[in-house]
């Protein structure tokens, strides 16, 4: 497994404060990683000109962009107008990710209520046309625990299976399960894992993760024979740079070990 940083980790601060195109800078001198995860909501436009300096951007600093995670639409719609709609601007981040490099992108499994059977034959098929044009694009996809359905995640494996292609996996998130249902959770769904988000809070004087058991964790992504990367997004109060520079030392740490 390897390590990346995910610019969620600096939410707080991108873009509002920082640019997008600094996040390289910044992971590769302050963090000393050589993968990155970025989040559709702070690109500063999606215009070849700019995704061209964010590649350079990115290059220069000797990375790799491992995934885009996705943050619009709704494909759990049952407004038929609106979720065409969403499903066609999702479409064109499969060539965005093509343009800089990531093998995947990340696109939710909607939200909205009531969860049934009529929902989640929606996110299926939603899923399906997806999948078809990240073949088109070669961008693979994936689901990860991220709320409405797919907080359950026997409704991950089943949309998983049903949608049933090698390009569509999971991405399992350490932090978004609801807390009793945590690792039974990441273990039902990291048989198919292709990445992973290392969620982290808060850290005690030993740089031990004090809200989630990050290393029972790491073990059930291992017991299923993932290899792939470790995406950090940071989510706790204080300085965030400090928190992913924190989070990195304790994933080396037991990695290491």
């Amino acid at each position: 497994m390897q390590i990346a940083v995910a610019s969620w980790s600096l939410h707080r601060e991108i873009p509002r404060l920082t640019p997008l195109i600094e996040f390289p800078r910044i992971c590769q001198e302050e963090f000393g990683v050589k993968a990155i995860e970025l989040n559709s909501p702070f690109f500063a436009s999606t215009e070849g000109k700019y995704l061209d300096e964010l590649t350079e951007a990115i290059s220069r600093r000797g990375l790799k962009v491992v995934n885009i995670a996705v943050d619009l639409g709704n494909i759990a719609n049952p407004d038929d107008e609106e979720r065409r709609k969403d499903i066609k601007a999702l479409k064109e981040w499969f060539s965005i990710a093509k343009w800089l490099g990531s093998p995947f992108i990340r696109i939710n499994a909607g939200k909205g209520e009531p969860v049934d059977e009529a929902m989640l034959k929606r996110v299926i098929n939603s899923y399906k046309e997806l999948v078809e044009e990240g073949k088109r694009i070669g961008v693979d996809l994936l689901i990860e625990n991220h709320g409405g359905p797919s907080a359950n995640p026997d409704n991950i494996v089943r949309i998983i299976e049903a949608v049933g292609t090698d390009n569509f996996g999971s991405c399992p998130d350490f932090g978004n399960f609801a807390p009793e249902i945590r690792y039974e959770g990441i273990a039902k769904i990291a048989r198919y894992a292709f990445l992973a988000h290392v969620k982290s809070y808060d850290f005690n004087k030993e740089g031990k993760e004090t809200t989630i058991d990050i290393e029972r964790c790491l073990n059930i992504l291992k017991e299923a024979g993932f290899d792939g990367y470790l995406s950090i997004e940071f989510e706790g109060k204080g300085n965030q740079r400090e928190g992913v520079k924190k989070t990195i030392a304790l994933l080396r740490k037991l990695m290491d070990g």
